[in-house]
């Protein structure tokens, strides 16, 4: 390389070739999903309120997907602190090819989305948002890392950036009201001197760091170590080494989840009171919290890291050498995952049981759609979507292959979205209906046989005994009933959602047989 600048950002799209192109897909999968069937259901209207609400979350939705395989692309600033240059040149030139990659996906994304739907949504205002929010939590990021700092670090840009879009469309605290078409001199320097401060701020920490010198800490952190990891009594060490791994698990990666639902409700809570404060708008925030649990399940993909680090897919020889057996191993981590998202999801439902209670004894519980379709099943069926996605991921992660990993992401993602395009312009509108029917009968299908042939794979490889078989399918079958009882009572559902269902019940119990499978794939590299 004949320069700094290019060699940093050659690096940064060779380091990042797939997953970039993964997470851009998955960024727009979500929007053209749910515009496909506002548009199937005929209610897709370009002048509909709802629209400019649509715009303001997709985009900050894109901007987060995206943004964190650029990050992972980025990589940490601490594998370059011995290079040659000086810290002004290594955070620039890490800040800027990182800002144009993300403007350039914002305005693909945005002109993709405009194209295909006619949405006429305007490009230049969300690409320099979404640029100058990458390098705000880039900096807090790199200037926080390893920290018990990094939560207030990353809030507090996000919040103020966050409400400085929101202002674009309206007022920040009310529904949008106009769209973001034009942008203003202002708003440019706005975002200009957003930038410069975060390029300050992140050279000040970065060198800080480069020279070892860490924040100050206020031993809040130690503190609840201390209460909630106490070390085990002198003179009683485990019982056996699948407890030392289980201790050892659970205390690197037990908390994630669980600390992520506290943030989130804490923030959540915090802006209800401030600017809200009507009982419907925080029944309606617990029930897309319970959705969102479902989301956090891709938290799997670091819960299923078996490497010497958190950024290594590949385990390592001193991990691989453990006294435990592949079966030990796997069968560990999955009772971290499930006790992780035990606590998770309990953290969210007493006290969404507790309003809900008080609101019925009240007479005054809002209807929501979904809570009204699924009923008494909403409560399970957060649970099960939360369990199932973390599990299912971190079975992914455990295989060890981070490239197999993104191009199997790449192309089921291509393939979902090169069935929206094809039944948009090939097929008449009459058909989507059917189309997607056959489709989702198609899937619910294949997950079954792939669920099957994962336990048949696990069986011959004695990684799973006859007991675990037999009670995996035992759930399966208890679950398929149910979901089968619940379409006789609702006959009006088509054939093709229960299929659908089927299968996706069937990734409950998959993990069983997919972990061991993974973890030894990955260990006998």
């Amino acid at each position: 390389m004949r320069s700094i600048p290019m060699t940093m950002t050659w690096e940064l799209l060779t380091r990042g070739r797939w997953s970039l192109l993964a997470f851009a897909l998955a960024a727009n999968l979500m929007p053209a999903m749910l515009i496909t069937g506002l548009r199937l259901s005929g209610a897709l209207e370009s002048d509909n309120p709802s629209m400019l609400v649509m715009q303001v979350v997709l985009v900050q939705i894109n901007m987060l997907v995206f943004g964190c395989a650029l990050f992972d692309a980025l990589g940490q600033p601490s594998r370059l602190y011995a290079m040659p240059i000086p810290t002004t040149s290594l955070v620039a030139w890490q800040m800027l090819p990182a800002m144009a990659v993300m403007a350039l996906e914002s305005l693909a994304s945005t002109a993709w989305l405009n194209a295909v739907f006619g949405l006429g949504w305007p490009l230049w205002g969300p690409a320099l948002f979404a640029a100058v929010g990458v390098v705000a939590i880039q900096t807090a990021l790199w200037s926080t890392e390893k920290s018990a700092w990094m939560p207030l670090a990353i809030a507090l840009p996000a919040a103020l950036l966050g409400f400085w879009y929101k202002s674009r469309f309206g007022s920040p605290f009310s529904m949008p009201t106009h769209p973001w078409d034009n942008v203003t001199p202002s708003e440019i320097l706005s975002l200009l001197a957003f930038a410069g401060l975060s390029y300050w701020l992140a050279v000040v920490g970065v060198a800080r760091r480069r020279c070892g010198e860490p924040l100050p800490s206020l031993g809040i952190v130690a503190w609840f170590e201390r209460v909630l990891d106490p070390p085990p009594d002198v003179g009683a060490p485990f019982a056996a080494t699948v407890q030392a791994q289980f201790w050892y698990e659970w205390r690197r990666k037990g908390w994630a989840m669980p600390f992520t639902v506290v943030l989130g409700m804490a923030f959540g809570l915090g802006i209800w009171v401030l600017f809200v404060r009507e009982l419907k708008d925080l029944f309606e925030g617990f029930v897309t919290g319970g959705v969102m649990l479902s989301l956090m399940g891709f938290m799997g993909l670091f819960l299923g890291m078996v490497g010497p680090n958190d950024q290594t897919f590949e385990m390592g020889h001193f991990l691989a050498t453990r006294p435990l057996t592949n079966i030990e191993y796997s069968r560990t981590i999955l009772k971290v995952l499930a006790k992780s998202v035990l606590i998770a999801w309990g953290i969210w439902a007493v006290p969404f049981l507790i309003l809900l209670a008080v609101l019925s004894a009240n007479h005054a519980v809002p209807s929501v759609e979904i809570l009204s379709d699924l009923g008494a099943w909403y409560f399970p069926a957060t649970l099960l979507g939360s369990w199932t996605i973390t599990a299912v991921m971190a079975s992914m992660s455990m295989t060890g292959r981070s490239n197999l990993l993104a191009q199997v992401v790449v192309g089921s993602l291509a393939f979902f979205i090169g069935l929206g395009v094809f039944a948009k312009y090939a097929l008449p509108k009459s058909s989507h209906l059917p189309f997607a029917r056959g489709v989702a009968v198609v899937i619910g299908m294949a997950i079954v046989l792939g669920a099957v042939s994962a336990f048949v794979a696990a069986r011959r490889r004695a990684l799973i005994g006859m007991p675990t078989a037999a009670a995996s399918l035992g759930v399966w079958v208890v679950l398929s009933g149910l979901i089968a009882f619940d379409w006789t009572r609702h006959p009006e559902r088509p054939l093709s959602q229960v299929v659908l269902f089927t299968g996706l019940a069937s990734l409950v119990v998959a993990p069983l047989a997919t972990a061991p499978l993974a973890l030894a794939w990955n260990r006998n590299r």
